[in-house]
C-alpha cells in the first residue's frame, strides 16, 4: 500500500508539474496580447504599462470527484530601463533598440506566477518566470525577445539575454530594426536609424520554482 501511495503522489506531482507548464504557456500569451493591445490602442511603446490580465484559473485535471488539480496564474508588468544614445550599432554584450519614430522600440518586463492546486488548497508545484518583450509602434506590436527561470540558470548564470536588437555575428542575421526611406518616385533608399543603447543586464537572482 505505501508504494502505491507513493507511487500516486508522484504522478500526481509530474502532472502538476505540466499543468504549471501549460498555465506559464498561456499566461506568456495573454501578456502579449495585452501588451499589442495597449500599444494599438495609442500607448507609446518606450512607456507602456499595459493592464495585466485578470487572473486566470483552470482545471488541469478532472477527476470523478471534481476537479483533481486546479492551475492558476497571475502576471504584472514593468517598463525595462531606458536606453542611451549610440551612434551606430556593435558587437559585444549590447542591444540596440530603433529610436526612429516611426518604430519608436522599448521593452516591457512581464512576472508571472503560476501554481497547480489541489482541492484542498495544498500548492503542488509553482513556477515563477520573467519575461522581456520587444515592443514597437507598428504591428506587431510586441514579442517575447527574453525569458529568465530556473531551468536555464545550470546552464547560463543569470539567464536568457534579450536577444532582441543585436547585431549580426558570423552566420547569425542579427535582429536589429533597420529603417529605410525610400523615395516613391525614383526608389532611392537612405537609412533613417535612431540607435538607442542598452547593455544586457544580468538578473541578480532566478525566479522560485517548487519542486
Amino acid at each position: 500500500m505505501h508504494g502505491a501511495h507513493a507511487l500516486a503522489q508522484a504522478l500526481l506531482r509530474r502532472e502538476a508539474a505540466l499543468a504549471v507548464r501549460q498555465q506559464l504557456a498561456a499566461s506568456t500569451s495573454q501578456a502579449r496580447e495585452s501588451i499589442a493591445a495597449a500599444i494599438k490602442a495609442g500607448a507609446d511603446p518606450r512607456d507602456v504599462l499595459p493592464a495585466a490580465p485578470s487572473p486566470s484559473a483552470t482545471c488541469a485535471i478532472s477527476s470523478s470527484t471534481g476537479c483533481a488539480i486546479e492551475a492558476k496564474a497571475t502576471v504584472s508588468f514593468s517598463m525595462g530601463g531606458a536606453a542611451s544614445a549610440s551612434p551606430c550599432p556593435s558587437d559585444g554584450c549590447t542591444i540596440y533598440e530603433q529610436g526612429n519614430d516611426a518604430v519608436t522600440e522599448g521593452r516591457v518586463i512581464a512576472d508571472v506566477t503560476a501554481e497547480a492546486v489541489s482541492p484542498g488548497g495544498a500548492v503542488l508545484a509553482s513556477r515563477d518566470t520573467r519575461l522581456t518583450f520587444r515592443t514597437w509602434r507598428v504591428a506587431p506590436y510586441t514579442a517575447l525577445t527574453g525569458t529568465l527561470d530556473q531551468s536555464i540558470d545550470g546552464l547560463a548564470p543569470g539567464g536568457a539575454g534579450d536577444d532582441g536588437g543585436a547585431v549580426p555575428n558570423g552566420t547569425a542575421p542579427g535582429t536589429l530594426i533597420d529603417v529605410l526611406y525610400e523615395n516613391q518616385r525614383t526608389g532611392a533608399t537612405t537609412p533613417a536609424n535612431v540607435w538607442h543603447a542598452e547593455i544586457q543586464r544580468q538578473a541578480i537572482t532566478t525566479p522560485a520554482w517548487s519542486p
